[in-house]
């Protein structure tokens, strides 16, 4: 079961992986229709509202996978934690695994999360879990090992059920993997907008940047990611920055030009194939697949922890 689905990412990678998908939630009002638009939803409900879902009418499920929302223990957010009602979504999560036991769940947020509140946020987090009949074990793990150029630090939970009678201690989490080139993810013809260069414009002149790049000087470098956030101005190499729901977008240089990031390839970077993004390129806006793609987990992450888990679960020796 796909909780707080967005458009699917989780989805997809257990399906790689080699799972199927029985049903799925989210309460946004456009990721459902990207969701419905990328993945064979046919015999399949979205139950909505995760706080008020009853369980008694949900589809028999193996495993449960939830990206539960993480502004409010974002580093670059108000760190409200459990103050805030989007940080109560946890605890309706444990109340699903508890009525129905899943075998195991998978559920990710974002790094600061394990340092919120001094550490107090995640224990509280783990003692629920604990409490519901799991075992648990969590760590921060970069999309940037796992096969795509986008660095992307998330902390992942597995679960185990208790039942099952399996030492969480012997978990093996997921190896990584060769970083792959921007080559075949910066594929678009999305040259930069007027209004875009004349944001890039104001970041080169505020005062943190002053004086240290001009728009012909960008243009000169060949390759180059660039990153405008908060104040800063960020340049990077073979690799594209984390992708964010809200943000200015994300500028590269080809042939002398610049180019913004499409949703396309925000989609690219998070692991979706080209088939699923084709899906839904001409319909959905590039605005919405940027935030949605963003918003999203990455594909490439959850197919090895999909694998990881079934390994655990199915060697008798653990």
């Amino acid at each position: 079961m796909d909780f707080c689905s967005g458009i699917g990412g989780g989805r997809l990678g257990l399906e790689q992986a080699g799972l199927k998908c029985v049903g799925y939630s989210d309460t946004a009002r456009l990721a459902p229709i990207t969701y419905r638009l990328m993945h064979d939803t046919r015999n399949e409900k979205n139950y909505g509202n995760l706080k008020r879902v009853n369980t008694s009418i949900l589809p028999s499920f193996d495993m449960l996978i939830a990206g539960f929302p993480c502004q409010t223990f974002s580093v670059i957010g108000r760190k409200d934690g459990f103050s805030d009602d989007r940080g109560q979504i946890i605890f309706h999560l444990a109340r699903i695994i508890k009525e129905t036991q899943p075998a195991c769940f998978l559920l990710e947020n974002v790094k600061g999360l394990v340092t919120h509140d001094k550490g107090n946020t995640l224990k509280i987090i783990l003692n629920e879990l604990n409490e519901v009949g799991y075992d648990v074990t969590y760590k921060v793990l970069n999309s940037l090992d796992f096969g795509v150029p986008q660095m992307r630090q998330r902390v992942y939970f597995v679960g185990i059920n208790k039942n099952l009678n399996r030492n969480i201690d012997n978990f093996k989490w997921p190896q990584p993997i060769t970083k792959p080139g921007l080559g075949k993810y910066l594929v678009d013809n999305n040259v930069a907008s007027n209004e875009r260069l004349e944001i890039l414009k104001y970041y080169l002149d505020n005062p943190t940047n002053k004086g240290k790049y001009t728009i012909d000087a960008i243009c000169e470098m060949e390759g180059k990611i660039i990153d405008t956030r908060m104040n800063d101005l960020r340049i990077y190499e073979e690799r594209c920055p984390t992708l964010r729901a809200q943000r200015d977008g994300v500028l590269y240089i080809r042939n002398g030009v610049v180019y913004q990031l499409s949703g396309y390839e925000a989609l690219l970077l998070q692991g979706f194939p080209c088939e699923y993004a084709d899906r839904v390129k001409e319909e959905v806006t590039d605005r919405h697949l940027l935030m949605q793609a963003g918003n999203a987990m990455t594909v490439n992450v959850i197919k090895k922890l999909g694998k990881s888990i079934i390994n655990f679960l199915e060697n008798t020796e653990d």
